[in-house]
C-alpha cells in the first residue's frame, strides 16, 4: 500500500504514480493489471473508451449494481474475479 498518491496514468509498463501536492516525484509502479475501486455510486464513464480501446473490463460492487450496495458483496465479487484471472 502506497498512501498520499495520486493516479498519472495507466501505460503499457504499469501505473504511473506522483507523490505530494506538487506531484513532482514519479514513480512508475510495474503491473500488468490494474482494478480501480472508486465511490459507491455507479460512474460507467471509462466503460466504453477502455472497451474501444481493446482493454478488458469488469464491473464489480456498486459500478455493477449500486442498489442496496453490500461491502461484503463487493469482496466477494472481487475476490472471485481475481482467481479467475
Amino acid at each position: 500500500m502506497i498512501g498520499g498518491v495520486h493516479y498519472e496514468r495507466i501505460t503499457p509498463q504499469g501505473l504511473l504514480v506522483s507523490v505530494g501536492k506538487k506531484r513532482k516525484e514519479q514513480r512508475l509502479i510495474e503491473c500488468d493489471t490494474v482494478v480501480l475501486c472508486a465511490g459507491q455510486e455507479p460512474l460507467r464513464d471509462l466503460q466504453a473508451p477502455l472497451q474501444a480501446a481493446g482493454v478488458n473490463v469488469h464491473l464489480i460492487g456498486g459500478a455493477h449494481e449500486a442498489a442496496e450496495l453490500d461491502a461484503k458483496r463487493a469482496i466477494d465479487q472481487g475476490t472471485r474475479l481475481a482467481a479467475r484471472l
